[in-house]
């Protein structure tokens, strides 16, 4: 019976042909070498699929073409082919340390976890250096209960997708899929921890995040402020309805207070930005309506002795 490789790398390409030679040579200069490169072309109307069909001369990579349909639909795709053990996500205008998998897959194998988080690196559109970004915890292996506050706070451990090692399994058994709509990470990342048990930490900055003036964070997707509440929204609606959800309460009340924060931050640079009030009212509104106290949903309260996971661990120390 066949077995699949350690680690899947799940590379979307659209409008990437600048930078996806990069990406792909980062990976292949891998010194950990048992994995697959899942890499999708969704449909990109340049010659980002032509440049990576050069890669698939080597059989770890294997390329294939969609119509575009948003990177959520080819994570999704790219989790439906996928073989490994682990699952990692590269964004393609972005790169790896050579060293990325080696680090992150021996930190999962040792302490038997389903998420490792790396730090990481930032880095220009020409890849020069700007700034490395260390992750806020000392390395280690923890619970997901000593981190989970962390992630739905998006502090200390943050909600990017491209800087951990997931296990694969933690999609497969749970039936976690990404929605076709931006900010899709930032729904799914809190869910992935809460079913997890296991989550090492490094302190390597292996993932180099290139910062390019035309990204979501940029706001250039109209729907962006929009989509960032609802993702938001659909964490607090998620967590509401655990059986612990008093648990956490004061992490979901901090985050409805930073995404509040956070969107009128964009909604006014964004206005300065095309000196116009295009999208302002409709935005104001998301924002008003999802910060007003009334539009909180009614969490159920528990005994501390009630605050049980689903797995049947307690949540409260005692």
């Amino acid at each position: 019976m066949e077995t699949g490789p350690s680690v899947s790398i799940i590379v979307p390409i659209y409008k990437v042909e600048q930078y996806i030679a990069r990406c792909l040579d980062s990976i292949k200069a891998q010194t950990f070498t048992d994995f697959e490169v899942i890499i999708i072309d969704d449909g990109s109307p340049d010659r980002s699929g032509e440049i990576a069909e050069k890669y698939t001369a080597d059989p770890r990579f294997k390329l294939y073409r969609q119509a575009n349909a948003g990177v959520g639909a080819v994570r999704n795709r790219g989790l439906s082919l996928a073989r490994g053990e682990y699952v990692a996500f590269v964004d393609s205008d972005d790169m790896i340390m050579p060293d990325h998998l080696e680090k992150l897959y021996g930190a999962a194998k040792e302490s038997k976890a389903d998420i490792v988080c790396c730090s990481y690196c930032c880095c220009d559109e020409k890849g020069g250096h700007l700034r490395s970004s260390k992750i806020r915890k000392r390395r280690g292996v923890y619970s997901a209960e000593r981190l989970i506050g962390n992630i739905l706070r998006d502090i200390s451990v943050r909600r990017y997708l491209w800087s951990k090692l997931w296990k694969r399994s933690l999609f497969t058994d749970n039936g976690v899929s990404f929605p076709c709509v931006l900010f899709e990470d930032t729904r799914v990342i809190p869910i992935l921890f809460y079913h997890a048990k296991r989550i090492a930490v490094i302190t390597d900055a292996t993932y180099v995040y290139t910062c390019r003036s035309n990204s979501i964070t940029g706001l250039t997707a109209k729907s962006c402020i929009g989509d960032y509440i609802a993702a938001n929204e659909a964490v607090e609606s998620f967590f509401m309805n655990t059986r612990e959800a008093e648990f956490y309460r004061w992490n979901l009340r901090y985050q409805r207070v930073k995404t509040v924060s956070v969107t009128f931050c964009w909604l006014f640079i964004r206005m300065w930005r095309t000196k116009t009030l295009d999208y302002f009212g409709t935005n104001l509104a998301k924002i008003v309506r999802y910060a007003l106290p009334g539009n909180e949903t009614a969490m159920p309260h528990y005994k501390k002795s009630q605050i049980i996971r689903a797995d049947g661990q307690s949540l409260v120390k005692r």
